[in-house]
């Protein structure tokens, strides 16, 4: 019990630091590669000596699973900014329907694998 304590206490108080861009995605599900990059960063220097805590109890299998997903999220978050505004004319031009349906759901795909379907509150 007082290591889930711990280290939902620390995430939660950097969360909250961070500010509401970081905290409602969270709060509803939406992983989004800056609010977890930047709480995990802060969260390691917040509380150094609780990371090797945490890779022990997790394991570094599953660690460099988990690693690997983050980089999909990664990679998706750079496609769907820098690569869909650029691609989506082209997309619209298509002829062939089948083609164009494709690319349109690959595109959505790197939006919501990257967290970017949120509207995040400083964006309303």
């Amino acid at each position: 019990p007082k290591f889930v304590n711990r280290l939902l206490a620390t995430n939660f108080e950097v969360m909250d630091e961070m500010g509401m861009d970081t905290m409602m995605p969270f709060m509803q599900d939406v992983v989004r590669i800056d609010g977890l990059v930047g709480s995990l960063a802060k969260s390691f220097v917040a509380d150094p000596t609780f990371m090797p805590q945490i890779v022990n109890h997790v394991g570094i299998p599953s660690l460099v699973d988990w690693i690997g997903h983050v980089s999909m999220m990664t990679l998706y978050s750079v496609l769907h900014a820098a690569a869909s505004p650029v691609i989506s004319p082209f997309v619209d031009s298509m002829q062939d329907p089948r083609e164009k349906f494709q690319w349109r759901r690959r595109m959505e795909a790197w939006k919501f694998g990257s967290g970017s379907d949120y509207i995040l509150p400083s964006d309303e």
